[in-house]
């Protein structure tokens, strides 16, 4: 269990713990678990580690990354490149940039260690703008003629979606998702040869929302959405507002707003909010539409006598500051005080180097990049370990990514068999604290990834029908 001050103890499951992993790993199959003790930093990262083989039965065995090469197999690689590919430009950047500043700083500290199995690693990396017909062109062109080893992208959903078909099709990258949260990658089995996601999706990040608001304010009734008029808002209302009706059937949802993307002005849906008079106000928005709502809803009291529940809100605390009244629940697939970093000193060193460099604490972006990074360092170092080879196949690679389980700086990131992390995710309150420009949650909730995410071949809806109310 977590013991901080910051945290609810009794409401908090540590993932680092062995014994939670074999747990959890055997009930997805098997796997091979990565480890990281809680005092290794950032130095630890490229150092021959211990992996242990767990198989279904129970029975597991231990080996390390350094073991000697037997078999036949591509040659040991000099240098290997990665694609990454996220906004860098326009209103998403505010995800983009984070996430590329995050690659640039661990593939630095990657390289000077070493390498991935022995490579040197050269990123190649590119604007995520365009839309998706751009983004299919742009992977057939890192692909097919700039030889990407390894693809790591994207943040908008509908560019996954786009990318997914395309990667499998051609089957001859490593192509792993940081960012985009459509659950259809996952429901709709999208990702099964060689793609994978290493991040939570709607789904799962509004049924850790749901169950954090009903254990903190259980009396609430009346529910007012406000969303962008696009996929992505639409898809977390869906996800909110099934899963609060199975789990709270009398929940009355007194309205539902929808506005374009980048609206400025507010008014007329704050008015209509305030009209309403709700016990929550909920909404997925993002970057500069989150400011805007935040900034114009908090000078008009809108927080006075209504709770925010922001899905992925961590991402705009810092740059909202004190426009971010008190009390409002925030979730982030990841916080940079998960894991502690006064006992976790791997989150404390990239926390601390990442503000020494960037000027600002790594939001959940930046760790969604960590996630997607060290997935492909530790697959392939795992496969080649695994295996016995120099550096192994794509198809090595890939057998050892479906259940690996693996340390990065914001949480053991478990993945399972639907290509897609099996992810723990950290819910909060806003409070102000001495020290910082901006509110901290405090408390604030980690929730297992037992707790979030379904079992692998349940779709989203058939996980709804299991969950007791």
């Amino acid at each position: 269990m977590c013991k901080t001050k910051y945290i609810k103890p009794k409401l908090c499951a540590s993932m680092a713990e062995g014994s939670v992993l074999r747990r959890d790993l055997l009930k997805i199959g098997g796997g091979f678990i990565v480890g990281l003790a809680a005092g290794y930093g950032l130095a630890s990262l490229t150092a021959p580690r211990q992996v242990e083989v767990v198989k279904p039965s129970g029975a597991s065995e231990t080996i390390t990354t350094a073991t000697s090469r037997t078999q036949a197999a591509p040659a040991k690689k000099q240098k290997m490149k990665i694609a990454v590919v996220a906004f860098q430009t326009g209103a998403a950047s505010v995800f983009g940039v984070p996430a590329v500043n995050m690659a640039k700083m661990l593939v630095e500290k990657i390289n000077a260690s070493g390498g991935i199995n022995g490579a040197q690693v050269e990123l190649v990396v590119k604007d995520e703008a365009g839309g998706a017909d751009q983004m299919v062109s742009l992977y057939r062109q890192l692909v097919q003629q700039e030889g990407v080893d390894a693809y790591v992208g994207l943040i908008s959903s509908a560019d996954c979606l786009a990318v997914a078909p395309v990667a499998e099709e051609l089957g001859s990258t490593l192509t792993v998702f940081f960012d985009c949260a459509t659950k259809r990658l996952v429901d709709d089995r999208m990702m099964k040869k060689v793609t994978f996601r290493t991040a939570s999706t709607t789904f799962m990040d509004n049924l850790a929302v749901v169950r954090y608001l009903l254990s903190t304010k259980p009396d609430f009734k009346r529910v007012v959405g406000i969303n962008q008029d696009y996929a992505y808002g639409r898809d977390n209302w869906q996800d909110f507002t099934t899963l609060l009706k199975k789990l709270k059937p009398d929940v009355e949802i007194a309205g539902e707003l929808w506005t374009p993307l980048y609206t400025t002005d507010y008014s007329a849906q704050i008015s209509k909010i305030l009209d309403l008079k709700p016990d929550v106000v909920y909404t997925s928005f993002w970057g500069p539409d989150l400011a805007n709502f935040v900034q114009q809803a908090y000078t008009r009291g809108v927080f006075k006598n209504s709770v925010g529940v922001f899905t992925r809100g961590e991402s705009m605390l810092q740059d909202l500051k004190d426009y971010m009244p008190e009390g409002q629940i925030v979730q982030g697939p990841h916080y940079f005080e998960y894991p502690d970093p006064a006992i976790n000193t791997l989150n404390r060193e990239v926390v601390e180097e990442y503000k020494r460099r960037y000027g600002s604490y790594p939001n959940y972006p930046a760790y969604h990049m960590a996630n997607a990074i060290l997935g492909v360092k530790y697959a392939i170092e795992t496969a080649s370990a695994v295996y016995g080879v120099d550096w192994p196949d794509l198809s090595q690679v890939v057998k050892v990514f479906e259940r690996i389980a693996y340390p990065a700086p914001g949480d053991y990131i478990i993945m399972t068999p639907t290509h897609n992390a099996a992810r723990g995710m950290v819910v909060g309150v806003t409070a102000s604290v001495g020290g910082y420009g901006f509110k901290l949650l405090r408390p604030f909730r980690y929730f297992s990834p037992m707790e979030t995410t379904p079992p692998p071949g349940v779709t989203s809806a058939q996980f709804v029908e299991q969950i007791k109310a």
